[in-house]
């Protein structure tokens, strides 16, 4: 044998940290962000409910949702809307939120409500 000997072992590369991290930010649509769990029509008292759970899907900010609840009954006739208004729903937060109206009773006595919104926005919130 010649030489010096021993084990030679390859250099490690040194971890690269870098001075800065990417800043991106996902947003979602409103229509992923907004459902209905409860649509009610009580005749007796000319009321409509709907009971929305709003989630900001969006990662870093916050938003603030508007849009109307159209009412129809179990045929498809329009009943009533409300407008409604969620303001500064924080990135990643879920809201539950109450809408309610009422509608002038006339011969018609609709049993079921069936609930869709419509326009939907979302306005996103800097910081």
């Amino acid at each position: 044998m010649s030489g010096a000997g021993g084990c030679a072992f390859p250099s490690k590369p040194g971890l690269v940290v870098p001075s800065s991290s990417p800043t991106s930010e996902t947003f979602t649509e409103p229509e992923s962000d907004v459902t209905v769990t409860k649509c009610k029509v009580d005749f007796a008292d000319g009321t409509l409910e709907a009971k929305l759970n709003v989630h900001n899907g969006n990662s870093r900010s916050g938003a603030t949702y508007n849009g109307t609840v159209v009412f129809n009954d179990e045929s498809g006739d329009y009943i009533g809307g409300a407008v409604f208004s969620v303001e500064r729903v924080g990135a990643g937060e879920t809201r539950p939120f109450p809408v309610s109206d009422t509608f002038l009773k006339g011969g018609h006595e609709p049993k079921h409500a069936k609930c869709t919104l419509r326009p939907l926005l979302k306005a996103h919130l800097n910081g």
